[in-house]
């Protein structure tokens, strides 16, 4: 091989060299974003989600749903109905973010509207009449369409909209909180804490519409839907899981609710107010 042909081909695999080295640039500058995935949801207007790694706190943009600490028992109620159904839309599951004006909100969270496909979830729940649609300047793109859902919710007297009943007067009877579960394994937020109630008499007790309240801080607060607790049995109250195995009730909180170091003290009332039981640990 002569000297000139000794040269070109060394230019040549100089050239591949930098060509493949282009290309893997090129490929790694043009890969596909990583798509966010939810790994915890919070409560109606917030979850955590799990971008190439890291982990965000996102909060809706432009809607508020009731808050899970709220002294008033029926909006203790919509704020676990709404954490409910933004665990069902989400949780688990790949979603889109599309960010407005602002980045983060004062507490570090990121500001987004939420998209799981092609449905906008933050709008989703005002239509279900679980959140209110409330603007946030600068942060108002979609603000007009939230506010047309809100008004269609009222108008349906659905969620936070819908008119109160009075309840019918239902009486209960050797119903009793038999043991609180206060120190939960799962690290951080105890979400594996729960309060049992055993219905201790001969006869079915309906629980529809009974409140079980942590009143050492006057919240939370779980409304029972309608149930009707067999003689013998027993039922349980969890902090933030689900075990259908225990009638498959949540306070729906997503942090820890029953103090370690001060005992706190759970009370059942029924549905008119009255006191069934207390117990503390």
């Amino acid at each position: 091989m002569t000297i000139i042909e000794k040269l070109k081909l060394g230019v040549i695999k100089f050239v591949s060299g930098i060509l493949v080295l282009l290309l893997l640039i090129l490929a790694t500058g043009c890969a596909a974003p990583t798509a966010p995935l939810v790994t915890r949801v919070i409560d109606g207007d917030t979850i955590e989600v799990d971008i190439a790694g890291t982990i965000y706190k996102v909060r809706y943009i432009g809607i508020d749903t009731p808050e899970p600490d709220d002294k008033r028992p029926e909006f203790c109620a919509l704020a676990q109905e709404a954490t409910r159904y933004n665990r069902q839309l989400v949780e688990g599951k790949t979603i889109r973010l599309e960010k407005d004006i602002s980045e983060t909100d004062q507490y570090g969270r990121l500001l987004r509207y939420v998209y799981i496909g092609d449905t906008l979830v933050n709008a989703e729940l005002v239509r279900q009449g679980l959140a209110w649609a409330i603007s946030y300047p600068p942060d108002t793109k979609y603000q007009d369409y939230l506010e047309e859902l809100e008004a269609e919710a009222r108008q349906d007297k659905i969620g936070i909209w819908q008119e109160a009943q009075p309840p019918l007067l239902i009486i209960v009877e050797n119903v009793e909180i038999t043991y609180i579960f206060y120190d939960g394994l799962v690290p951080r937020v105890e979400s594996d804490e729960y309060v049992e109630i055993t219905n201790l008499g001969d006869q079915p007790q309906e629980l529809t519409g009974c409140i079980l309240t942590d009143i050492s801080e006057g919240y939370p607060s779980f409304i029972f839907p309608s149930y009707i607790l067999a003689p013998g049995k027993s039922i349980r109250v969890y902090t933030n899981e689900y075990h259908p195995e225990w009638g498959g009730f949540s306070f729906e909180y997503s942090q820890a609710i029953w103090n370690n170091t001060e005992p706190d003290v759970a009370v059942l009332y029924d549905n008119q107010g009255r006191e069934i039981s207390r117990k503390s640990y």
